[in-house]
């Protein structure tokens, strides 16, 4: 599985950084590029509740980071990777829809810190 999901991350580099939305439905893995890598996003919706997982990576051989977040109907999480100085940002918005899952992504300028 592992490998199956940093294949598609992988994939993910080769497209651009664009502002996009996209609905994901249960068990489907949805992959987002990013300005310096990727993100393979999916959820499981079971009864113990619904659950969204998300792993962003630069490459196979970094390491990755992995958030999970427990949404109810309506709930939103956020996840930002800042960019240096007048460099953009990249923001996921994770919105749950009822029983599916909007990915949005977008670029947003850095303050830095």
């Amino acid at each position: 599985m592992r490998r199956i999901l940093t294949g598609a991350a992988l994939g993910a580099l080769l497209l651009p950084s664009v502002a996009s939305a996209d609905v994901v439905s249960a068990q489907h893995a949805q992959t987002v590029a990013l300005r310096d890598g990727s993100a393979v996003v999916f959820f499981t919706d079971t009864p113990a509740g619904f659950q969204v997982v998300t792993t962003i990576a630069i490459d196979e051989t970094s390491p990755s980071l992995r958030f999970t977040h427990d949404l109810a109907a309506g709930q939103s999480a956020v996840i930002e990777l800042n960019g240096t100085v007048d460099t953009p940002a990249v923001r996921l918005v994770l919105t749950r829809e009822g029983d599916q899952l909007r990915v949005e992504s977008s670029n947003t300028k850095s303050a830095g810190l």
